[in-house]
């Protein structure tokens, strides 16, 4: 087994991957990667949905005409995209295995969908999903075609059971774990992402998701829920404090020093090595609006710069769609980003020297000053709330003093 790669501030948890990493250097492509959001149907009812109406004009039931008919659709859609440089899709809900349940049998669709991005247009597929009614076949389409698995772990049954309303959902979340951890082992190079969505309920559980992940060889990946939708309703109940968010993450931090490099708990906390993490969403940066050249789909056809960003861009099925993606000044200046970022992210020494971090674009959007937009700063980025911490002295009963030295020399502006 190759050694980890030891931290350091482009990678402060000593992994790389991200979507930037699953496309190509090539020059010249408009759009290589694309989320698609293929339906609106959901069974989970999680608290923290930023989009619980997402499509209300989908029908509740459709016969498999229609079903094939969609299917054609959004072939179509893909065709075009092809042309414009396409190299990745990550198809996503609200929750995918749910798009043709009315087919015979269910799945059956979407399974022809993965062989035919992967066969026809030599496009590699990521499945974005909850974990609820995962089928071993899917699975097993997915990772013979060398597709890439990115779902939920909520953690804890009481977490679960407080976050998402569907009965029985951390037994199906747990089936479905059990499943792909079985399914994974007979593949030498599948690739599973598990997500941890982190809230005041289930925050405990995050040491325990990172070494699951550790222990199955899975990429974690944890993000803060955007405040929209039902997390916008639910938001005082989540409960996230900023102070336990910070000391969260960093043991965290000194945890993945532990289980991929040996270090004890007290050494971790003296260590070098240790790099402070960077924004809202880790390991990696959210980059695949920058080097991934990446645009949010709808089913609808609709395309917008991302799926937090309030940005409309056109249809995929506009005559000239091609030109306007060209042309539209958001697209362009999100690709170059680190030209625009206002506020605090504008001053960050990762923005600033690195080239780097640029927080979650969304996150800008929803919270900040429309006049910026996505350009403002991230407010749940991990190093503004700690820079702020640390200087006001909050931590200290936590936090090593050579640690504090590191997070006020990358982070202060």
């Amino acid at each position: 087994m190759k050694p980890w790669p030891l931290p350091s501030r482009a990678f402060p948890w000593g992994i790389r991957g991200s979507a930037g990493t699953a496309v190509s250097g090539r020059k010249g492509a408009l759009i290589k990667y694309v989320e698609f959001n293929i339906t609106g149907r959901c069974q989970a009812g999680c608290i923290t949905c930023p989009t619980p109406f997402a499509y209300p004009d989908e029908k509740i039931t459709k016969n498999p005409a229609e079903l094939q008919q969609e299917f054609e659709l959004f072939k179509r859609y893909f065709k075009k995209l092809k042309k414009f440089g396409l190299e990745f899709v990550t198809l996503y809900g609200r929750e995918p295995l749910l798009w043709d349940k009315e087919f015979d049998p269910p799945n059956a669709l979407l399974k022809k969908l993965i062989i035919w991005l992967s066969r026809n247009l030599r496009v590699r597929v990521c499945l974005a999903t909850s974990g609820l009614g995962l089928e071993e076949s899917v699975v097993k389409t997915l990772f013979d075609r060398g597709g890439i698995l990115f779902m939920k772990d909520w953690g804890s049954e009481s977490s679960v059971t407080r976050l998402i309303k569907r009965k029985n959902a951390f037994k199906q979340i747990s089936r479905g774990w059990d499943l792909v951890k079985r399914m994974s082992k007979r593949y030498r190079k599948a690739k599973v992402v598990a997500e941890f969505l982190y809230t005041g309920i289930n925050r405990r559980d995050l040491a325990g998701f990172w070494k699951r992940c550790y222990q199955n060889g899975f990429l974690p990946f944890v993000e803060v829920p955007v405040m929209k939708g039902d997390c916008l309703k639910n938001y005082r109940q989540l409960k996230i404090d900023r102070q336990r968010y910070v000391r969260d993450i960093y043991e965290l931090s000194l945890l993945n020093l532990n289980l991929r490099y040996g270090l004890s708990s007290d050494t971790a906390r003296r260590a070098d090595i240790w790099q402070p993490p960077y924004g809202s969403v880790f390991p990696s940066p959210c980059d695949k609006l920058t080097r991934a050249q990446g645009v949010f789909l709808e089913r609808n056809g609709n395309l917008s710069v991302c799926c937090g960003v309030n940005e409309q861009l056109g249809n995929i099925q506009d005559p000239d769609i091609k030109r306007r993606l060209q042309h539209n000044r958001v697209l362009q200046r999100m690709r170059t980003a680190y030209e625009y970022l206002g506020g605090y992210c504008q001053n960050c020494d990762y923005s600033k020297k690195l080239r780097l971090c640029y927080g979650c674009r969304g996150n800008a959007d929803t919270y900040q000053n429309k006049d910026r937009g996505p350009f403002a700063h991230d407010p749940m980025c991990f190093g503004k709330i700690a820079y702020g911490l640390a200087r006001q002295g909050k931590l200290k009963s936590f936090v090593s003093r050579r640690h504090i030295d590191k997070i006020i020399q990358y982070f202060h502006h």
